[in-house]
């Protein structure tokens, strides 16, 4: 008896940490607050939870300074949806947001950056991805908050990124100009998000790309935590750092993150650092969710803590905390796929999943969530999906397009049969899912350059499932590449009809199109449509189909309505002064692109398409045919596929007499963009000019007569 008496004081004493209620700590009054998120990382690929095949020092030493939650977990395998619940405490069926695209965050929303500025805080923010710009409700909530990402116009909106280092080199100016107050940063890492392509030396030390972008993240939180040291706040710092969500690698199926609900997809990583290193090296494995940071920093800082927040601190648990449940859902399969939604809800011994199909693992006998134990543990499921009934089963079919918005796209024959067609019993993801890995092999043909068999493959597969909007999607892209624009035009066309909850910046996508097309009032109408959930890329379209139409006024009038956007500024400044070349003002034209181009230096954010286009013109104009010269070739250089500075070369070229070196400029595009539209372009060219004879030999190439 005394024995057994012994063992279980020496089991209550293990066990009493983990679940006795912890005592709420001291506020760390004007402590600065960091958050460093690092997007697509899977918690079971880092050494602090057993993984070996990948070395990350940064992170492990700032496991050693914090503590470890081992059971956190995302709220939506989508970046957008699960941000806006860090950042406001809510689920995405209270935030509103519930996909990457088709929803804004309402800037009323109270947020952690908000929240803290209301006690004396400045705030700031930069990130690493397009899908976090600012526009979409989420800047408002800063000071600083600095999205300017370089656009290219080859590269699909959702994959525009900058690497990580710029981003910390944004961050260390703003902190170092701020340190002497109290200060919030909010820091996004887009590494390891696909595609992998980690930077050496981890690219050569790891087989698995994967793995090597987790290193390539791994110093650059490195970099950061030593800007932090040097700055002289780090010690005294609260740090949180967190993934939005994981990512699938095939375990299921799911090569990446957006459709399953698995943990592979939600479990991350959560560390927080508490001034002075308190409680360093701790672990925590109550289940915690990402809306539980808002009321965590709330706690530490003695900020108010909005009465919606519907996390909890994660400093201090009671009892029943460890039989906590954590809700997940992702509407993707159904917004973007045609299949059903997701929903789930995952505690210390079970997940849940609510599909046409539902699931129940028990995770401690199955952690590679194989068995589906529905049908043996009835009374378990019964409690779980009851539970996960009362979070509601809300989803507006058109997600948030008012009735303005659906009078629109009526108006442009969107929301016929089609928009409906998802009315009655979807399909199961986990049923359809082999059909993710024919887009990602159609994906792949395209990156590789076998344009003719990806357009192919991505037909084959709508002709069996007509509602998978991001295959009509990729299916417009290679399109586009290839010069085919009608049939670009017609697949975006098609994805609005699948999907017009997307309408907003497929709009965008096809106004573009039609713009090349010199459709003028379609592209405008389908320009606004992608007012609502990207109000700069509307007025950035509408500028450029009205400077095509020279009407340089309006031009002028829309790209000013785009440029105080992070994203829009730069292209919408270039844009200005295109305006200002064309009316003969051409010093105005430098001086703005000397603008631009500094703040693309002081940034770091790469070159800025169009801008040496640009200048190249306005010194033409004036003459300067050498600098101008230099400058298109400058552009050339950085944006290989874009005709336009090769034409003016063949001007600058054939006005200065330089007739064969003119007629070179024109191989060169041929050979930079190898399609026919290319060769229609040169021929097109050279008869402006005159030059009937190469334009002919152009013609013919184009399979002309």
């Amino acid at each position: 008896m005394k024995r057994t008496l012994v063992v279980f004081a020496v089991a209550l004493s293990i066990l009493t940490p983990a679940c006795r209620r912890r005592e709420s700590p001291s506020t760390f009054a004007g402590a600065p607050v960091i958050i460093i998120s690092i997007d697509t990382m899977r918690a079971d690929h880092l050494p602090m939870f057993g993984y070996k095949e990948v070395d990350t020092p940064a992170l492990d030493a700032l496991r050693k300074d914090s503590i470890l939650f081992t059971s956190a977990y995302a709220t939506s395998p989508l970046t957008l949806p699960s941000h806006a619940s860090m950042l406001t405490g809510l689920l995405p069926p209270d935030s509103k947001v519930r996909n990457n695209i088709g929803y804004a965050l309402d800037p009323s929303i109270p947020t952690i950056p908000k929240s803290l500025k209301a006690i004396g805080y400045d705030t700031g923010g930069a990130i690493s991805a397009y899908v976090l710009r600012g526009n979409i409700g989420l800047s408002q909530s800063f000071d600083f908050y600095d999205d300017a990402i370089a656009s290219r116009s080859t590269t699909a909106i959702g994959l525009l990124q900058r690497a990580g280092p710029e981003t910390v080199n944004i961050a260390e100016r703003w902190i170092g100009e701020h340190k002497s107050r109290p200060l919030f940063f909010f820091l996004h890492l887009f590494e390891p998000h696909s595609p992998y392509e980690p930077v050496e030396p981890f690219k050569s030390r790891y087989g698995n790309a994967y793995d090597g972008e987790i290193a390539t993240a791994d110093w650059i939180v490195g970099q950061f935590v030593d800007v932090l040291k040097r700055a002289g706040l780090y010690d005294k710092a609260i740090v949180i750092l967190m993934s939005d969500h994981g990512e699938g690698l095939y375990q299921h199926g799911e090569p990446e993150h957006g459709i399953f609900l698995y943990r592979e997809t939600l479990h991350v990583p959560l560390l927080v650092k508490l001034p002075g290193a308190l409680r360093a090296g701790e672990s925590d494995g109550a289940p915690v969710s990402l809306i539980d940071l808002f009321p965590t920093i709330t706690e530490l800082t003695g900020a108010a803590r909005p009465a919606a927040v519907k996390g909890k601190s994660l400093l201090y648990h009671e009892p029943a905390d460890r039989s906590r449940r954590v809700y997940a859902e992702s509407l993707y399969p159904r917004i973007h796929l045609g299949w059903s939604e997701l929903r789930s809800l995952i505690g210390s011994d079970y997940q849940f999943i609510q599909a046409p199909t539902p699931e129940l693992y028990n995770l401690a006998d199955d952690p590679g969530q194989i068995r589906n134990i529905v049908s043996s543990e009835r009374r378990t499921y019964a409690s779980m999906r009851d539970e996960l009934g009362a979070y509601g089963s809300r989803m507006e079919p058109l997600g948030q397009i008012n009735p303005e918005e659906a009078k629109k796209l009526a108006a442009l024959g969107y929301l016929g049969s089609n928009a409906n067609a998802g009315s009655g019993p979807l399909p199961d993801p986990k049923d359809r899912i082999t059909e993710i890995a024919e887009v990602v092999g159609a994906a792949q043909l395209a990156r590789s350059g076998h344009n003719d068999e990806a357009i192919d493959a991505f037909r084959r597969i709508l002709s069996k499932n007509g509602r998978l909007a991001d295959a009509w999607n990729q299916l417009g892209d290679v399109l586009e590449l290839t010069g085919r624009y009608e049939e670009a035009a017609e697949a975006y066309r098609k994805a609005i009809r699948a999907t017009p909850e997307l309408a907003g910046e497929f709009g965008l996508r096809l106004g573009s199109v039609l713009l090349r097309l010199q459709k003028y009032d379609e592209a405008e109408e389908h320009a606004a449509l992608g007012e609502k959930t990207n109000a700069a890329s509307s007025h950035l379209l509408r500028a450029r189909i009205a400077f095509a139409r020279k009407q340089y006024v309006r031009a002028e009038q829309q790209a000013v309505s785009a440029q105080n956007d992070e994203y829009s500024r730069a292209g919408a400044m270039v844009l200005i002064a295109q305006v200002y070349a064309e009316q003969d003002r051409t010093a105005e034209a430098l001086a703005l692109i000397g603008r631009v181009e500094q703040e693309a230096v002081s940034r770091r954010s790469g070159p800025v398409e169009s801008l040496e286009f640009v200048r190249g013109d306005a010194l033409a104009r004036m003459q300067r045919y050498d600098e101008a010269i230099a400058a298109f070739r400058r552009e050339i250089v950085s944006f290989p596929r874009n005709g336009r500075p090769y034409a003016s070369l063949y001007v600058v070229y054939m006005l200065t007499n330089r007739p064969a070196e003119a007629r070179a400029a024109l191989v060169e595009l041929a050979a930079a963009n190898p399609i026919t539209r290319t060769f229609q372009f040169a021929a097109s060219t050279a008869d402006a000019l005159g030059d009937r004879e190469i334009a002919s030999l152009w013609r013919q190439r184009a399979g002309e007569k």
